[in-house]
């Protein structure tokens, strides 16, 4: 028992063919290690930006004729774009505590989006959020004001 125990302990791993195997799958583990798991990490990372939808930034609010407003908001990330972001607006009244639906979700291709007078009246606030997929992200709010 003693002579297995010391032929098996001062055998050359590299010489024998079952060595060799184990050596190069090892080997074989660590090239894709180093190679394949930070380009899953990469995947996992940008498709996990793409669940989070972001707050509606830099609105504004001008005059486009009497019976119109014309709402901007910032341009949206490409990507989410390109996975069909769209703008939703909602109008709270100024006495009111419930909100009501301008817009259903639409894309705004040129970071604009046109509110008519009649469903904002001044005084009204109007929150915007974008939507992707069923997802609502953050909103955002601005003041239907005189000034317009």
């Amino acid at each position: 028992m003693a002579r297995i125990l010391v032929e098996t302990t001062t055998v050359n791993w590299t010489e024998t063919t079952w060595g060799q195997v184990v050596l190069a799958a090892v080997l074989i583990l660590l090239v894709n290690s180093i190679i394949f798991f930070p380009r899953r990490l990469f995947r996992i990372r940008k498709q996990r930006k793409l669940e989070v939808v972001p707050k509606v930034r830099g609105l504004s609010l001008t005059d486009m004729d009497e019976k119109h407003f014309q709402l901007r908001v910032s341009a949206a990330p490409q990507p989410l774009v390109e996975a069909g972001l769209r703008l939703a607006v909602a109008v709270q009244g100024t006495n009111d505590m419930a909100r009501q639906v301008v817009t259903e979700p639409t894309p705004v291709p040129q970071n604009t989006l046109v509110v008519p007078r009649d469903l904002a009246p001044i005084g009204s606030t109007l929150w915007v959020n974008w939507v992707l997929d069923g997802r609502v992200g953050p909103g955002a709010s601005i003041r239907v004001s005189r000034s317009l």
